[in-house]
């Protein structure tokens, strides 16, 4: 089951609620917290020394607690507390009096020689705001996190880097760079977006007791995809299957000057555990590929002098929509008005679908032109497509990415992949997925037809649009990360993602 993403008032609101009428005090929940870290702590670390940075707030609270614990490990504990004990929380202050005698306590002005205090410590802890601040980071809490990102000691945030926006996981000013994360209950939406990934190092999420029903409320709309819901998503494979039994994709791809777009695709979808793949290419197209693309059936499509698709070219693909199980259209095949018109034509067609790069721009913003669509749909536009679909900027579709893929989704009632970093996965019913495989080195032309391919791959094989889109882009950054490990981010191409595609597939046989 995919987990649930929170912002910092959905996670504030499950708090309240389990103090406020599930008879959990703030203080089991803040002791819960600091056991967590400390735990986390001891099992990745084994310190003989910890410095723990404390701040206002409970997290300042979920730092004493851990300190006291680390103590009683027999770890050297010393503290450097930015606000007064007496300005504490209540919950935080009454931490801050159980602490042992050995644990050393220092006050806000020996920031500027933490480096020297915090010498001969193993592990850093920041505990200096959580997910209550907003805005960017100022005064002694700044100068702390400038001091502790100049360190090489590793550095444990609680519940989210200090500085760290948890809702949209941008950082105004200083943010703390943290090697891991402990977050209380569900991960903050902030932990995977944006910047986030940058500063929060690996995530740990804590069970610390709120009510399961309260973590999985069905009102809690945003889930990150994890290795369990594309192992559950990817179909059966029966020992005595044929290729009939693993689906038929068509493939419409290509047009002059753009056979790689075309051999990508394809190659993605024979990669995809497909029984079947028919290429269907303008047919100069066609005969480039021909010695490529050896088992693909290719289908040379006349019109267009045999360099781009028109209407003229139906009765081409005719005979071959009823062996369909899925279609993957659009890369690299153009706009011309010709090309449009078959978009057109095929779109009103009863056949999971996944639309891509210029049959998205054919379509331009007829959002209902897709609404009225009789089968499973996916769309996988990177922002500038989307913002032509929506008649907005690809920046404004940047500052609102899980609003903007969410309002289409629902306007045209179809599972939408919005590309780009930590790429979102949005349904109909009001759900949207976070991606968390991937990298920069995919930022190469074609390395979104390899995700059409494989997408409409999966498609063919009796997967629903949604599981389809999840597990494909996962396994599709996934393939990526594989990639970046072997050739570098600046090295890699789009053909080394798909090279790696079987490999990322087995991992989840």
């Amino acid at each position: 089951m995919a987990m649930k993403l929170v912002t910092a008032e959905e996670m504030r609101r499950i708090d309240a609620v389990t103090i406020q009428e599930r008879n959990i005090t703030g203080l089991e929940l803040m002791e819960r917290a600091g056991e967590a870290v400390a735990e986390t702590i001891l099992a990745e670390y084994q310190p003989r020394c910890a410095g723990i940075v404390t701040g206002k707030g409970n997290n300042a609270g979920d730092g004493l607690v851990a300190a006291r614990i680390l103590a009683q490990n027999q770890v050297r504990v010393r503290v450097i507390m930015l606000i007064e004990s007496q300005n504490l929380s209540d919950a935080g202050r009454a931490n801050f009096e159980r602490l042992p005698e050995g644990v050393e306590i220092l006050d806000r002005h020996s920031v500027p020689l933490m480096a020297s205090a915090f010498e001969e410590c193993d592990v850093i802890v920041d505990a200096i705001l959580g997910t209550g601040a907003t805005g960017p980071v100022r005064g002694a809490f700044g100068e702390a996190i400038a001091v502790m990102n100049s360190l090489e000691t590793p550095v444990v945030a609680i519940d989210i880097p200090s500085g760290l926006d948890p809702d949209t996981g941008l950082a105004e000013g200083s943010c703390v760079i943290a090697d891991l994360t402990v977050t209380m209950g569900l991960p903050k939406r902030g932990l995977v977006l944006g910047q986030g990934p940058e500063f929060c190092g690996e995530v740990v999420v804590a069970d610390i007791g709120f009510p399961e029903d309260l973590l999985q409320n069905p009102e809690l709309k945003l889930h990150a995809i994890d290795e369990s819901d594309v192992s559950d998503a990817l179909p059966t494979r029966p020992f005595d299957g044929h290729k009939g039994t693993f689906g038929s994709l068509l493939v419409i791809a290509g047009q002059d000057g753009m056979s790689g777009a075309a051999y990508l695709t394809t190659a993605s979808a024979l990669r995809s555990g497909c029984g079947m793949v028919y290429a269907a290419f303008p047919s100069e197209v066609s005969h480039v590929l021909a010695g490529w693309l050896v088992e693909a059936v290719k289908i040379p499509i006349p019109g267009g002098g045999g360099r781009y698709l028109t209407h003229d070219s139906w009765d081409s693909f005719e005979p071959y929509l009823g062996k369909a199980d899925a279609i993957a259209l659009g890369p690299g095949i153009g706009t011309r008005p010709e090309t449009a018109r078959l978009v057109d034509e095929l779109v009103c067609l009863d056949i999971p679908m996944v639309l891509d790069a210029d049959a998205l721009n054919c379509l331009g913003t007829r959002i209902d032109y897709l609404s009225k669509r009789p089968a499973p749909t996916v769309l996988t536009p990177h922002p500038g497509e989307m913002g032509r679909l929506l008649g907005i900027s690809a920046d404004e579709v940047q500052e609102r990415r899980i609003e903007t893929a969410l309002k289409l989704a629902q306007d045209a009632r179809v599972v939408v992949v919005l590309k780009g970093s930590r790429s979102i996965v949005a349904a109909p019913d009001g759900r949207a997925f976070v991606n968390s495989t991937g990298n920069n080195g995919m930022a190469k032309g074609g390395s979104g037809d390899v995700l059409t391919g494989l997408i409409g791959g999966l498609l063919a094989q009796g997967c629903s649009a949604l599981s389809a889109a999840c597990a494909g882009v996962f396994l599709h950054g996934l393939a990526g990360d594989l990639a970046r490990e072997e050739s570098g981010a600046r090295g890699m191409t789009a053909g080394d993602i798909l090279r790696h595609m079987p490999e990322a597939l087995k991992m989840h046989e």
